[in-house]
């Protein structure tokens, strides 16, 4: 029979290793929280606080094509009677009542407040038009984006930076050196990769890959090595990770979904960059 100091000896010996193990555990999530935290904010705050957006949109709005069903705010002086919103309707039209239907499908704004003038007898200086609700064109949002994966309003030609401004920003273990827009040429070959470095852009105000985006662009968020790790965290590990995350801000805790849809969002990413290095090679 084992003398009982002895097993209490192997107990003392078997807490101190699970002690060492736990302490273990929470350095290493701690670390990986802290390693992803920290890029994002700094990126990420960055990113958000950039301030040149006016001088980068300029005449962006402008020049948006009108088309169905896109609302429009006109506003004439002078006559009441035609200030307020119009839809564009499906033959590309809106209605000026005993005027006629005005054909706006595809144009600019100026060049629908010239066409107005000329139709309602006013000077083209006293007519304003903007639009007011963007239901015509979309881009598509794919990754480490703040509000998950979705289409968002294409109005008009802003710049990758404009439009991650526009959607919130960034997630937490987005890989800003790797944000792709896709763009496809239906019917008229493969379509275009294009590689975004974001840090370079919010870090170094290097605008050289900060593109402007077309209708129908998908754009791509990549995902850190560390934001991976967190997926193969094994599984005595996971309640404390998981205490720790429960520790951040609300809008900074992972998504159940999240997890379900990296390894779809993964296999993406693996086909963007085989495109993107196949087209640069060749």
């Amino acid at each position: 029979m084992a003398h009982p100091q002895r097993w209490r000896a192997v107990r003392k010996v078997s807490g101190r290793r699970r002690g060492t193990r736990w302490s273990c555990a929470i350095i290493l999530a701690l670390t990986l929280t802290g390693c992803i935290s920290d890029q994002h904010q700094i990126v990420n705050k960055s990113l958000m606080a950039d301030k040149l957006a006016a001088g980068r949109n300029a005449g962006v709005a402008e020049h948006y094509q009108v088309a169905c069903p896109d609302v429009l705010e006109i506003a004439v002086a002078g006559r009441k009677e035609f200030n307020g919103h119009y839809t564009v309707e499906p033959d590309g039209r809106i209605s000026l009542g005993r005027y006629g239907r005005l054909r706006v499908q595809g144009q600019m704004l100026s060049e629908i407040g010239r066409h107005m003038a000329d139709e309602i007898g006013s000077a083209p200086a006293d007519v304003r038009v903007r639009v007011v609700a963007y239901r015509s064109q979309h881009l598509v949002l794919i990754g480490q984006v703040i509000g998950w994966q979705r289409t968002v309003p294409y109005q008009g030609q802003e710049t990758v930076l404009d439009l991650l401004q526009r959607v919130g920003g960034i997630s937490p273990g987005a890989a800003p050196e790797e944000v792709f827009v896709v763009r496809a040429h239906l019917g008229e070959g493969p379509p275009e990769v294009f590689r975004v470095n974001l840090e370079a852009i919010v870090l170094r105000k290097d605008d050289t890959t900060n593109i402007r985006l077309l209708p129908s662009d998908h754009v791509f968020v990549g995902e850190t090595r560390q934001a991976r790790i967190e997926k193969v965290v094994p599984p005595w590990l996971r309640p404390v990770y998981q205490a720790l995350w429960d520790m951040l801000p609300v809008d900074q805790q992972p998504r159940e979904h999240e997890n379900v849809l990296s390894r779809w969002i993964g296999g993406i990413r693996g086909e963007v960059t085989q495109h993107f290095n196949h087209s640069r090679l060749d």
